[in-house]
């Protein structure tokens, strides 16, 4: 039978474009971002390939030279004007709190941004290199409980992210950063082409599906791949590299969990899901594999609880917890993604769960994000009340709040690979 993608089923969700923001001139990246922005539309669009999103990314805002408050929030002032002007909705704000010399005074920086900029995004950088930082973790965990109140419904923590061993250049928001000279990637949206292939070959077993992916996928890949580098040609940008992710979006169907049970498993959470998902992240290894593209991020599976309709309402039906969020991420590639949790939660609790994702992206030498979300005034069990584009309402998940006792960990920083290799 012809195996023939069907039109539409594997876009763009983000172009995002990545720059270093210091001692740069307005008027030039203006005019050179919306030259980009226009030519890289117009070749995938020509091409028949939509552009759900763009955004924006800078360089670690802690590492620019004299870094202060003040210089901090003219350079974010300076990024928000230039996404208002080129037509960007999102940009993402960096702080890299992996090394011990991090001064925990620098995000009250970041507090000003998530309050003052309703479109900035923050990534906390807790482990890299291999290395995780203690101190920066607690940083981190106070920073969420502290944006749970800055709104009713603890929306604002869906702009904060925390990187665990994310290399730079990730297109997927919140976990992205920029490193080197001006350029771009690519978040790509496969689910539908994931669902279509499923649908019409289970009934010819896994194998036949995994045969068909990566033949599909691949041709898919190799088109977008083609054309970014197209683009690179015609603008000053360079093309860093696309991420192949399995994303959702709550639209009804866009579903990764649907993709689960499409695949044999009753309901997502039950046995069988493990396997499947690492079934999928290997079918997205392999064609990344065969085809050689460019690529930059996760290329994972991302479960992201409230950005996925089937996911979500599994959440609700309660088929699964945090600690199967935790244990899918080991195979998956992608972390654990927008899990609303009650807000009373402990800071240390919220730093142990870090911990966990942490270590698990050192020894799998892996890229794993996490974001969670303290609901304020609610508890486990009671349903999320949000009102956004990006997101679907579900089940508040428990959490042990048997935090770990921090003066355990003597040093701020520890490097896994000093005397013995877990990898």
């Amino acid at each position: 039978m012809g195996k023939i993608v069907k039109s539409g089923l594997v876009n763009i969700r983000s172009i995002t474009v990545g720059i270093n923001a210091e001692d740069r001139q307005k008027d030039y990246m203006v005019k050179s971002i919306s030259a980009f922005m226009h030519n890289s539309k117009k070749i995938f669009n020509e091409n028949d390939v939509d552009v759900r999103t763009t955004r924006l990314s800078i360089t670690p805002l802690n590492s620019h030279r004299n870094f202060s408050r003040a210089s901090a929030r003219s350079i974010v002032g300076w990024v928000s004007d230039l996404c208002g002007q080129v037509g960007i909705r999102w940009f993402c704000i960096p702080f890299d709190l992996s090394e011990t010399n991090f001064d925990s005074k620098r995000l009250l920086v970041a507090n000003d941004i998530i309050t003052r900029f309703p479109n900035a995004f923050i990534n906390l950088i807790v482990a890299r290199d291999n290395k995780i930082n203690h101190k920066g973790v607690l940083d981190a965990a106070k920073f969420i409980r502290t944006t749970s109140l800055l709104s009713n419904n603890g929306f604002d923590n869906f702009r904060v992210g925390l990187s665990c061993n994310c290399k730079p250049h990730t297109p997927f928001f919140p976990f992205s950063y920029h490193s080197g000279n001006d350029g771009f990637s690519i978040a790509l949206e496969t689910v539908d082409l994931f669902i279509d292939v499923i649908q019409r070959r289970i009934n010819q077993g896994v194998e036949a599906v995994r045969e068909e992916l990566i033949e599909l996928l691949g041709t898919e890949l190799l088109k977008i791949d083609r054309l970014a580098k197209k683009v690179e040609l015609e603008t000053e940008l360079i093309y860093l590299g696309l991420d192949a992710s399995l994303a959702p979006f709550p639209n009804g169907n866009t579903s990764v969990a649907k993709i689960i049970e499409l695949l044999g498993v009753e309901d997502i959470g039950s046995s069988g899901t493990l396997f499947f998902t690492s079934f999928l992240t290997n079918i997205i290894k392999n064609t990344i594999g065969n085809s050689k593209v460019r690529i930059t991020g996760f290329n994972g599976v991302m479960f992201s609880l409230l950005e996925d309709d089937i996911l979500a309402l599994r959440a609700k039906q309660r088929n699964f917890n945090l600690d199967s969020l935790i244990l899918y991420s080991s195979v998956c590639g992608c972390g654990v993604d927008m899990v609303p949790v009650p807000g009373d939660i402990l800071d240390e609790e919220i730093a142990a769960i870090t911990m966990d994702v942490a270590g698990l992206s050192i020894t799998l030498n892996k890229p794993l994000g996490l974001r969670i979300l303290p609901i304020p005034n609610k508890n486990k069990n009671e349903i999320t009340d949000f009102n956004h584009d990006f997101l679907v309402d579900s089940r508040i998940m428990s959490v042990k709040d048997r935090a770990y006792s921090s003066e355990a960990f003597r040093a701020s920083e520890f490097n896994y690979l000093d005397e013995y290799d877990l990898r």
